[in-house]
């Protein structure tokens, strides 16, 4: 075997599996090579209506691109390197290549003003060397991404065109920007669909504050992601109209003690259409998380499950939080299955929470929730009514061995607790028990609210007493 080495450290060996199995040859000359790595920082196209590929690119000795041919080895993928930033200027096109391994070296970014084409057949993986290695979009059409995968490499839009992004996975994101997938400025509807996110430092798929991009984000599996445990959700987005999330599983790690499962904001008080539906969360320091005034919010068929890993309950562990202090969001919950967390649902301000409400009005809502040891230091939250609001939450599944009145009381916080907070009017609760065997919440650890302060009020209502700010039913 005869293996070519170089004096610069930036080369890259090729990958374990070949260096003892295979030739390598490189198209461009060793001096040539050297010298625009040495003295060329970026190149970018002409914008004379040209079409780029990787392949088309490498043959041009500006660019810095090397080329790996490898021989002998059956199946193999042709691999390429950017040693520097490469732009495809507005009024150029850029096809990605089928079936190669392209790399990236430090600091480098693949940047397409113009139109481009990532639709793949079967599939080429995008792979950053060190760190800080990016695909910038930025193009004013519609962008297309198949079968593509990026390994320590991530995706920023800038685009008014929009995307469209299917059967890609992001492995290991080294938290360089943001999000591995990440939406810089708001553009047309994108769609990501069927796609997989593992192990990125920061969020799976992130916005910007002031980026409220609409999408849809569908049959997702986003598995241990913000592993830097920040305060940084696995997906952590801007609230846009229409923002769909459905299908998705979304699994956390529970040494990570900051990270939650989904998190959506408005700092920017945009008008929103949210739903989310049919997902699984679980294992993460929460389930969804709700900030500012989010406006119309659709929580259906969801599975939260041991959403629970903070270590102060006061700051956190909810299977579902809504929070908006500008009394604007309006959250429909229906049909949702809560267990594991440390409280179930928390509501604080808002403008109106339904979670079950039977009359035959325009707010008809089954409620067809259901509430399983979610609770802490013995004690059993399934609803915290922290705000003014009379929360309608009928036909719901408590966590009490009876779906009695007195018994719904003991697991749900709310007016009858302290004066200052609106009611929940939760019965008639479902017919059907479903829940069982509770533990008996008996012990008299002092409580405190959300806001971090102690309670100590005993109720009047026949029955019921709170000792230290816990609830228990008197025998």
């Amino acid at each position: 075997m005869v293996f070519l080495t170089f004096s610069l450290t930036y080369f890259v060996t090729l990958q374990t599996k070949f260096r003892n199995s295979m030739k390598k040859r490189i198209t461009l000359t060793l001096l040539t090579a050297m010298i625009q790595a040495v003295c060329l920082a970026q190149f970018t196209t002409n914008g004379e209506g040209n079409t780029y590929s990787i392949h088309t690119l490498s043959s041009m000795s500006e660019t810095g691109i090397i080329s790996y041919e490898l021989v002998d080895i059956p199946g193999y993928q042709p691999e390429y390197e950017l040693t520097q930033s490469i732009t495809i200027a507005a009024g150029d096109k850029f096809v990605m290549d089928n079936g190669i391994v392209l790399h990236f070296a430090k600091d480098v970014t693949l940047s397409i003003e113009g139109e481009a084409d990532f639709n793949l057949p079967s599939g080429s993986t995008l792979s950053g060397l060190e760190s800080n290695a990016s695909v910038l979009i930025q193009s004013s059409t519609r962008t297309t991404f198949q079968n593509c995968h990026f390994q320590n490499v991530g995706l920023e839009m800038r685009s008014e065109g929009g995307v469209d992004i299917s059967h890609c996975s992001f492995m290991a994101h080294d938290g360089s920007s943001a999000a591995a997938l990440y939406f810089i400025t708001a553009g047309a509807e994108s769609s990501i669909v069927d796609c997989s996110f593992e192990d990125c430092a920061k969020a799976a798929i992130g916005s910007a504050a002031n980026a409220s991009q609409p999408m849809t984000i569908r049959g997702c599996e986003l598995v241990k992601n913000s592993t830097a445990n920040g305060n940084i959700p696995q997906i952590n987005i801007t609230v846009a109209s229409p923002l769909v999330i459905s299908g998705c599983h979304i699994v956390g790690n529970p040494e990570n003690t900051k990270v939650g499962g989904l998190g959506i904001s408005n700092f920017m008080g945009y008008d929103a259409d949210v739903t989310i539906s049919g997902c699984t969360i679980e294992d993460n320091r929460y389930g969804i998380g709700l900030v500012g005034p989010a406006a119309k919010i659709l929580l259906e068929n969801n599975t939260l499950l041991n959403n629970r890993y903070e270590t102060n309950p006061m700051n956190g562990g909810s299977g579902i939080s809504l929070y908006d202090p500008y009394k604007l969001t309006q959250a429909r919950i229906t049909g949702n299955y809560i267990e594991g967390s440390l409280w179930g649902v928390t509501v604080i301000g808002c403008k109106d929470v339904n979670m079950g409400h039977l009359d035959n009005t325009d707010d008809y809502n089954p409620g067809n929730n259901v509430f399983k040891d979610n609770g802490f230091d013995g004690e059993l939250y399934d609803l915290y009514n922290n705000s003014t609001l009379t929360i309608y939450a009928q036909n719901n599944t408590w966590n009490v061995s009876e779906q009695t009145e007195e018994q719904i009381e003991t697991v749900i916080f709310h007016q009858n607790d302290d004066p200052s907070l609106g009611q929940v009017i939760f019965m008639p609760a479902a017919t059907t028990t479903s829940i069982a065997d509770i533990q008996d919440a008996t012990q008299h650890t002092p409580m405190y609210n959300l806001q971090g302060q102690r309670l100590n009020r005993v109720n009047g209502r026949q029955g019921i007493i709170i000792a230290n700010g816990k609830k228990k039913v008197v025998r």
